[in-house]
């Protein structure tokens, strides 16, 4: 773990890689004179917390998610665990409410694509008729049903990359709350949550143009959060390119390949695991779809970048940021 601060900064802040990312923790000690060193024992404490989640939510790991996957390749009903059931609920329940444009049972066309492991990405798009032998497999298993077994269901297996940080970082911050630190910001990547203020000011959160790199980075837009997530997905993040195309790692789980029509787009809503996972949805809805599917979900503050680059926002959020530089926004309804 990684620390940074200054001399006379109230804030501490720690980074640590958990989860197939980054993650940097940064709390306000403003008014704990003395309570660096307990900050530090926190951040700690929610480290530890996002490690055994990575673990046993990874889906090709050694935890939980990956011993249910390895039953129902078997062809078995898998046994889901009391503490993994909310999150399946959760999961199943975005996934009907966004008419499959969100799905968790995706492991099995995840990893078709390499997209599970980076030293594993491939270079071009796989057999189509692998594709489809992976679709098929999704379209005849059965639905979830909320309780604690699934399947059988071979061929299929559930991945929870697409809205378990969400969910993790809610958590993490309620977590520093109750040890005595309110006032956070937990960034896991694109999934990035902010609770209270950083001492007397409120927590600035930059927009990352999806176009910049490490070496150039720069923003679209900043905003002032405040008890809310901000949560990007964007085809930047996981991706290669063949023939002149870019393939991201957000699939379109009615056809197996990777979704298109949009760079980029970030959710701001109070519920973090919502945030993620609709903002998927969203992107795989496409420029077209996305803001019939905001509505439907209550998702109000929206901005996307479209594939030839257009920044769009709904007015909820245009009315919140600070575009940078010569960025221009177009509110739309």
């Amino acid at each position: 773990m990684k620390m940074w601060r200054t001399r006379l900064s109230p804030l501490v802040k720690l980074g640590f890689f958990a989860m197939g990312t980054q993650v940097s923790i940064t709390v306000s000690a403003a008014g704990h004179r003395g309570r660096r060193e307990d900050a530090v024992a926190a951040i700690a404490d929610v480290e530890r917390l996002m490690q055994e989640f990575g673990r046993h939510w990874w889906a090709w790991g050694d935890g939980a998610l990956a011993s249910i996957n390895a039953q129902l390749a078997a062809g078995r009903v898998a046994e889901i665990p009391p503490p993994m059931r909310a999150l399946f609920a959760r999961a199943w329940a975005v996934r009907q409410a966004t008419g499959g444009l969100f799905d968790p049972r995706v492991a099995s066309l995840v990893k078709l694509w390499g997209f599970h492991d980076m030293a594993a990405l491939r270079d071009e798009p796989p057999p189509p008729e692998k594709v489809e032998m992976a679709l098929r497999a999704m379209r005849n298993a059965p639905n979830y049903d909320g309780g604690g077994a699934y399947g059988p269901a071979p061929g299929v297996g559930w991945d929870f990359g697409g809205i378990g940080k969400g969910w993790i970082v809610d958590i993490c911050l309620e977590r520093l709350r109750a040890l005595g630190f309110p006032d956070a910001i937990v960034d896991a990547g694109g999934n990035l949550a902010v609770r209270g203020a950083r001492g007397d000011r409120p927590w600035r959160i930059g927009i990352r143009n999806p176009r910049s790199t490490e070496e150039q980075p720069n923003l679209l837009a900043s905003m002032v959060a405040r008890d809310e997530a901000v949560n990007t997905h964007g085809d930047d993040q996981r991706f290669f390119e063949h023939d002149g195309q870019r393939y991201s790692h957000i699939l379109d789980p009615a056809v197996g390949w990777p979704a298109q029509g949009l760079r980029s787009i970030t959710i701001v809503h109070p519920d973090g695991t919502l945030a993620e996972a609709g903002g998927a949805a969203l992107y795989v809805a496409g420029r077209d779809g996305w803001r019939r599917l905001a509505r439907k979900l209550g998702l109000n503050q929206v901005m996307v970048v479209t594939a030839d680059g257009e920044v769009q926002a709904t007015a909820a959020l245009a009315a919140r940021i600070k575009p940078e530089g010569d960025v221009a926004v177009k509110i739309v309804n």
